[in-house]
């Protein structure tokens, strides 16, 4: 019996479930008042509390969904006849005590003390649970023996919900008998779904066992299931089961699920009218571990729960409402969500409704919001909701909040959390805090610091590295260092890191997986332009080299190792922001031969996350790869009324920074049907850089550039720069791509009429940047010198009228003899040259091929020969190159490039 012992994770016994306390009041349980148990306990909708990914809340979730159930299972005649005296959860175990039951008298008179047990105070719980293990649990030991797999599996579930420990000696017979007759039936009769389930759920209580190991008989049965798997019911069952059970179950046994699911809702037996079966399915599908390959089915189960939205339980549909914000997809949901979540927020004006609602925000609500978050944020009853910090958090990042008073006052009531909250201090939760304040300081670029903050999680941090099991674990280690190395508030943190950090990165160096790697580039990555961007101390830049050989000899690993086992497009991604995250590791061979291994991906499972997250790889690295561009486009085309503006915006501007076009038009006709159905939904500066590509494709429709270029629009981007979180950054980068479009709108298409009004702010751009030349720029301009006699024959860093601006202007006569510069903008007609000399850098071009032009060079390009100029090009890879070393090879390039004899 104490084998059991030798499977529970230490480090977890202690914890308490949440309880929940919306049931029924029961103030006396008889025969009629168990059928209308049973009758409620079919028709009350699912219900989830929590996000998508918390396993643990799913756990009692699941708890609820058998609740009532078994109850009515065990019919004998003569079982109610002493138990249902009891008038309270008292009376009931004094009857249950003093009268001989059978083990399935016992069982059911478990379950009504379960009923009992919920609306209790917390001291009564206690109490009863004290009283449980010293009273019944000795009198149940002699029935375990000849209870059945229904009796036990039920027994034990309750049991663990009233908190009897697992070290309890009977409770744990009751489990190793169960485990033992599920192991003695392995090839023979198959054991019940719904014992199966609440094994599942009542082993994954408080996360006191390794499951895999104390449930790894489970499995064959499963599969039995699995393949006889006809009704809603059974649908439910085994989504509780498999989303228990996750780390057991193959791919081969999750695709004959979804292939079963799948026949199920093409027939129709599970659909809109049974959502609370779409709602497990939607739990367990959006498991971290495979929600990327579940893209398709899980897109199918929201598009079913579309019209169910309205009537879903408020958990149910922040559920739902989570799910769609990490998947992207379906679009479809987007109004119905919003109008859902506002309703919601009415009904229920919590941090955890208004998480929910701000996603879908219109601008104009915006004030509103934040009132309201003001308000909660300052309400003590808001904080003490469950996870109320995380949902905070989501509101204040949602609402793009770069006031400085309410991020203090998040932070510092995070901070009272850690002080006064003892829950903060188990099992590592405070982490969650770590991962929140790196992300929203790299949101405000790095200007907004909370010092007493930091200094709290650095301390909790190193604590737990060198005195807890934490720190000998290399995923809990990577999570506590990156926090460490990024903010410091430890000795000599102005010129090093913990020596006690290097010793155990190296230590645990080949035990570091993908995403421990990039937690650990991203704490280095905030160190050094956070602490350390003026200056890196020599014992520093030691410290970091030894990290950048960790990461290198990792990332080199994870990629021999995908030979074996392929990587997916995420785990790639991951690899490949781990290395850019630090500019030693970008020019590495492991960061080209990482980038190169997009190539050989199958691009059969794209959707709309990852789709975004190679937009985004490819853009920050310039990497260049055609048949994965291609398929994005393809993706877009296919699932046109699914994917939302947003991730055509991404993939549209990737190809148009890398300077891509796509085999068929046809792609981008249906980017631009997809922007102006969700044009009120995107930002304003993911609408002008979606235009300016359709632009450089020349497939913008005119009603788009009508929306664009309108008082209306313009005042909306107006709006979101006063909002934005970066006021040193965004408003540049708006007015820049507005800028950029409205240039090209009037090149390429002179035919909407478009006005020209950016002028003025050309101008003012130039006015705050003085011009300082390079040293490329300066060689080239010493050569054009030495080979035009003299230097008005050309003019340096000239702007055009629409503010592009060019290296080198030359003017020829009509008998191709250099001029000297007009001192105004030449036209054909006076019969000149003029000729544009454009120097391009390495970052002019793809990062994988250096004759693929980058889309803003090849536009400039253009629009300069339709302002009549020759464009000629220097590549700075050609112009630095050994070739050009020998004597008079330079002038000798110039002469060949203008046509110059001499």
């Amino acid at each position: 019996m104490r084998q059991l012992q030798l499977l529970r994770r230490h480090v977890n016994i202690g914890a308490k479930p949440p309880i929940n306390r919306d049931r029924l009041d029961l103030l006396q349980i008889s025969s009629q008042q168990q059928a209308t148990m049973v009758n409620y306990s079919m028709t009350r909708s699912y219900s989830t509390d929590g996000g998508i990914g918390k396993q643990l809340q799913q756990v009692f979730n699941d708890v609820d969904e058998l609740d009532n159930r078994e109850i009515m299972n065990m019919n004998d005649a003569s079982s109610g006849l002493q138990i249902s005296k009891g008038q309270n959860a008292q009376e009931l175990l004094e009857s249950m005590c003093r009268h001989p039951l059978s083990g399935a008298q016992q069982v059911q008179g478990v379950a009504m003390l379960w009923m009992y047990y919920q609306r209790m105070t917390t001291e009564e719980k206690l109490s009863l649970t004290e009283q449980l293990q010293a009273q019944l649990m000795p009198l149940m030991e002699t029935h375990i023996s000849a209870m059945d797999i229904d009796e036990l599996s039920s027994c034990y579930l309750h049991l663990r919900k009233m908190h009897v420990p697992n070290s309890d000696s009977t409770l744990e017979r009751i489990l190793a008998r169960a485990l033992k007759l599920i192991e003695l039936e392995v090839g023979g009769e198959v054991i019940p779904l719904s014992a199966l389930s609440r094994l599942l759920v009542a082993i994954n209580l408080e996360r006191a066992f390794f499951t895999p190991l104390v449930c790894r008989n489970f499995t064959p049965h499963l599969e039995r299931h699995i393949a006889d798997c006809q009704t809603e019911q059974q649908v439910r069952l085994l989504s509780t089961c498999l989303f228990q059970l996750h780390t057991l179950i193959d791919d081969e046994l999750l695709d004959k699920y979804k292939q079963r699911v799948g026949n199920l809702l093409q027939a129709g037996t599970i659909s809109r009218a049974t959502p609370k079966a779409l709602l497990k399915l939607l739990h367990m599908l959006n498991l971290p571990v495979w929600s990327n390959r579940n893209t398709a089915l899980i897109r199918h189960l929201m598009l079913e729960l579309r019209d169910c939205l309205p009537q879903l339980e408020s958990s149910d549909l922040k559920s739902v409402c989570r799910t769609f914000l990490h998947h992207q997809e379906p679009a479809t949901l987007i109004q119905p969500l919003k109008e859902a979540t506002e309703a919601l927020l009415q009904r229920e004006p919590s941090a955890d409704a208004l998480s929910c609602a701000v996603p879908f925000a219109d601008l104009q609500q915006r004030d509103a919001y934040i009132r309201q978050f003001r308000e909660l944020l300052e309400s003590k009853a808001a904080w003490e909701l469950p996870n109320a910090s995380g949902h905070f958090f989501s509101v204040l990042r949602a609402l793009k909040i770069a006031d400085v008073r309410y991020c203090d006052a998040y932070w510092t009531a995070v901070m009272g959390q850690l002080e006064t909250c003892p829950k903060e201090q188990q099992h590592l939760r405070f982490l969650r805090h770590c991962q929140r304040y790196m992300n929203f300081n790299n949101n405000l670029g790095g200007t907004y610091r909370h010092h007493n903050i930091e200094r709290k999680l650095s301390r909790m941090c190193l604590d737990a590295i060198e005195h807890s099991v934490a720190g000998r674990l290399p995923s809990k280690f990577a999570h506590l260092a990156a926090f460490v190395m990024a903010y410091g508030h430890t000795p000599f943190a102005w010129k090093k890191f913990p020596n006690l950090l290097l010793s155990k990165v190296l230590a645990m160096a080949p035990q570091f997986d993908i995403l421990d790697c990039f937690l650990l580039s991203r704490g280095m990555q905030i160190a050094c332009e956070l602490r350390f961007r003026q200056h890196v101390p020599s014992l520093l830049a030691m410290q970091l080299s030894t990290l950048d050989s960790v990461l290198l000899s990792c990332s080199e690993r994870h990629l021999a190792n995908s030979e074996e086992q392929p990587l997916s497009a995420s785990e790639l991604s991951v690899i490949v922001r781990t290395l850019s995250h630090r500019k030693s590791l970008k020019n590495t061979q492991i960061y080209n031969v990482a980038l190169s291994r997009y190539k050989t991906l199958q691009c059969k499972d794209l959707n709309s996350r990852v789709v975004r997250d190679m937009a985004y790889n490819f853009n920050s690295s310039h990497f260049f790869v055609p048949e994965l561009l291609e398929s994005m486009f393809d993706y877009v085309a296919q699932q046109h009324e699914h994917v939302t503006g947003d991730t055509v915006e991404k993939v549209l501007t990737c190809a148009y920074n890398l300077g891509y076009t796509p085999a068929s038009l046809e792609s981008l006709d249906y980017a631009a049907t997809v922007l102006l159905r969700d044009f009120d939904h995107m930002s304003g500066l993911s609408l002008v850089q979606s235009c300016l590509a359709l632009c450089f494709y020349k497939t913008i429709p005119e009603q788009l550039i009508n929306q664009v270029f309108c008082v209306k629009f313009i005042q909306r981007i107006e709006d979101e720069i006063q909002i934005c979180y970066s006021k040193a950054t965004y408003p540049g980068l708006v007015l820049n791509r507005v800028m950029q479009l409205n240039r090209t709108v009037c090149l390429d298409l002179p035919e909407t009429n478009v006005p020209w009004f950016q002028q003025n702010y050309v101008e003012a751009q130039l006015s705050k940047k003085p011009f300082v030349p390079s040293d490329f720029s300066t060689d080239v301009k010493h050569f054009l010198k030495a080979l035009l006699k003299d230097e008005n024959y050309f003019r340096c860093n000239h702007t055009t009228p629409y503010g592009y601006q060019i290296d080198f202007v030359i003017h020829f006569d009509k008998d191709k003899k250099p001029m000297p510069a007009t001192p105004v903008e030449a036209t054909m007609l006076d019969r000149i040259t003029k000729v544009a000399i454009l120097l391009l850098k390495l970052d002019s071009f793809c990062e994988n091929d250096l004759t693929a032009l980058r889309g803003p060079e090849s536009l400039k390009m253009k629009h300069l020969e339709m302002m009549g100029y020759k464009v000629l090009q220097i590549n700075e890879h050609d112009w630095n190159s050994k070739y050009m070393l020998a004597p008079g090879a330079k002038a000798n390039y110039l002469k060949c490039l203008l046509q110059i004899s001499s």
